[in-house]
């Protein structure tokens, strides 16, 4: 069984752009199966940037597919 996304920071930025709960997001969840657009990931990235102060760019935000790729990616990067 998946465990929940560890951030609960993440998965209220992913719920608000998916409409998902965040207790049913998984870090093996894709973000485009969420039904986050390409526009809308960009809006993720400014939220992340601005919640945990990693900068995102478009190339790197596109590079991460699933959920746990992002948190992952986002505490290696935290500061």
């Amino acid at each position: 069984m998946t465990q929940p996304v560890p951030s609960p920071e993440l998965a209220q930025i992913i719920e608000e752009a998916s409409g998902l709960e965040p207790e049913s997001l998984t870090p093996d969840a894709k973000l485009t199966e969420l039904g986050i657009s390409s526009l809308a990931m960009i809006e993720v990235a400014v939220r992340i940037e601005d919640t945990f102060g990693v900068r995102l760019d478009d190339e790197t935000v596109f590079s991460l597919p699933t959920v746990g790729e992002l948190d992952a990616h986002i505490e290696a990067h935290r500061t």
